[in-house]
């Protein structure tokens, strides 16, 4: 499996099917945050997580893909997703704004993304999210969780990978903290920095937890 990071909360997950390759593409933002999203991404699958700017511009995205915008259990390609409901703690007038998380199956890995949670987990939703091999959390403050909130979902989840998302890059608009902000918060981590992150199950940690930061 290929994970790369287009920004804010937009990844590309290349993934190994007993049916061929599949692309899935998370959060594709607007140009109005300030980044410009990849104009060339083709995909089989998206996962939308709110209607928002950071992640509503699946119309960008070539290759008429499968969207998941809402909860539920879904089978597409071989690949098992979760689209689970996490309203935000942040309100737009007078109600909490809606938004998913996911949790993803694929070459025998779990993974979940957090989408723009803004808040710790919920007892249910930790349940839905059970044996989490890697956890793609935003982490940059503001409208997202903040790093020490970053951090206390991290140990409630106990992912053998994270990879940061939503925090400060050039261009943004946004004010957010930077991806050291948040790994000021673990003190002594093991971090590694790449542009893409190639994982197999039998490459997964088996003992300190691995910090992924993916660059643009």
């Amino acid at each position: 499996m290929d994970i790369s990071w287009n920004g804010l909360s937009s990844f590309e997950i290349k993934t190994a099917t007993t049916n061929g390759p599949v692309r899935i593409v998370t959060d594709p933002y607007q140009n109005s945050t300030g980044l410009r999203f990849p104009r060339t991404l083709q995909a089989e699958l998206v996962l939308q997580s709110s209607d928002e700017e950071d992640a509503n511009n699946v119309s960008a995205i070539g290759g008429d893909p499968y969207v998941i915008d809402m909860a539920g259990e879904f089978e597409i390609k071989n690949i098992f997703v979760f689209g689970i409901n996490a309203p935000l703690k942040r309100e737009e007038k007078g109600k909490s704004v809606e938004s998913l998380i996911f949790c993803i199956e694929a070459e025998e890995m779990r993974l979940a993304h957090l989408g723009a949670l803004d808040r710790a987990l919920t007892d249910e939703e930790l349940q839905q999210l059970e044996r989490i091999d890697v956890l793609m959390i935003p982490v940059g403050g503001g409208r997202v969780m903040s790093p020490k909130v970053a951090a206390e979902v991290i140990s409630q989840v106990e992912p053998r990978v994270v990879i940061p998302m939503s925090y400060a890059v050039p261009s943004l608009k946004e004010t957010l903290l930077s991806v050291d902000e948040f790994c000021k918060e673990f003190g002594a981590c093991r971090r590694e920095d790449s542009n893409k992150y190639k994982v197999a199950r039998k490459d997964l940690p088996e003992e300190d937890m691995l910090i992924m930061t993916l660059t643009k």
